[in-house]
């Protein structure tokens, strides 16, 4: 009988969506669904297990988050689907063809993520490792865990949709980060803290469109 792991469930999954973004490039959550008929839940756990083996890349484009594989994937994958009769050196003509000049690779500018990123990154995996353990931490505990005042932690971590919720422990009123959040949490713990700080500012131009166009929405306090 076949034994039943993480590895065999969520590895095979993870195996599906990466061949879909091999084959079709950079894909949205909607068409990764149509190309590898998982359901939306199923292609997010195989992103989050991709993203824990810095297999992918993921950007904001509009309201829509795109993933892509890494460069270092995409040739990998070109190498082992070459010919065998392809790889073996030809041998050179007399005729010398004309070399081309090469074109000049042009680099991206990476931002270097703000120095809060890297207490949030570790918020997540603190968040995500109470989760599995079927606790719902306070905000008093992870501000302790990571070193950062609670109230500066739940901002950063709202602009990436993680938000407190209010109940009582003890006969005391608390905050916590409910099991509710637990997909959202174990998406953005996969990724590394550039991608965290796309999403957040992101999330900030999102907000800050959606404040322009709907002004009713907001009081002079947001």
């Amino acid at each position: 009988m076949t034994e039943t792991t993480v590895e065999s469930i969520f590895g095979t999954k993870a195996g599906i969506v990466w061949e879909a973004l091999n084959k079709n490039g950079s894909s949205n959550i909607g068409n990764l669904v149509k190309a590898t008929s998982l359901s939306r839940e199923e292609v997010y756990s195989a992103l989050g297990w991709l993203g824990r083996e810095n297999k992918i890349n993921v950007e904001k484009r509009g309201r829509a988050m795109v993933f892509a594989l890494h460069e270092a994937e995409v040739c990998s994958a070109t190498i082992v689907s070459t010919p065998v009769e392809d790889s073996v050196p030809k041998k050179q003509s007399r005729v010398k063809a004309s070399v081309r000049p090469k074109k000049t690779i042009k680099t991206r500018k990476v931002k270097t993520p703000n120095s809060n990123m890297d207490a949030v990154k570790r918020a997540l995996v603190f968040i995500l490792s109470e989760f599995e353990a079927n606790r719902e931490p306070s905000t008093t505990q992870v501000s302790k865990e990571v070193g950062m005042d609670s109230r500066q932690l739940g901002k950063a971590l709202s602009k990436l949709d993680i938000k407190s919720e209010s109940t009582r422990r003890e006969g005391k009123a608390v905050k916590i980060y409910p099991l509710a959040t637990k997909s959202r949490v174990w998406e953005l713990e996969a990724l590394d803290l550039n991608g965290l700080q796309e999403m957040s500012e992101a999330k900030i131009r999102e907000m800050k469109d959606d404040k322009e166009h709907n002004p009713e929405k907001y009081t002079i306090f947001d």
